[in-house]
């Protein structure tokens, strides 16, 4: 997992950029806010309908799976 994922950050800034997210869950926002702040092009979740609000592209891990076979075959 470690060779594929880059492990983001939860720094001061995360939090404070989570907190004016406006995300209904604060854990959910500091998700995103900290793949954001990492430069991730993803955030995976099995709760996709909870990133309505993101700007990132949301990914259950199935699109994910599907998705990187494809680009690595």
């Amino acid at each position: 997992m470690l060779e594929l994922f880059e492990i983001a950050a939860v720094t001061r800034i995360v939090l404070e950029t989570a907190m004016r997210l406006g995300f209904r869950d604060f854990e959910d926002a500091v998700l995103h806010a900290a793949a954001e702040h990492a430069g991730a092009d993803y955030l995976i979740t099995r709760n996709v309908t909870d990133f309505r609000r993101a700007s990132l592209s949301i990914l259950a891990p199935h699109e994910f799976i599907a998705m990187y076979r494809l680009r690595n075959h």
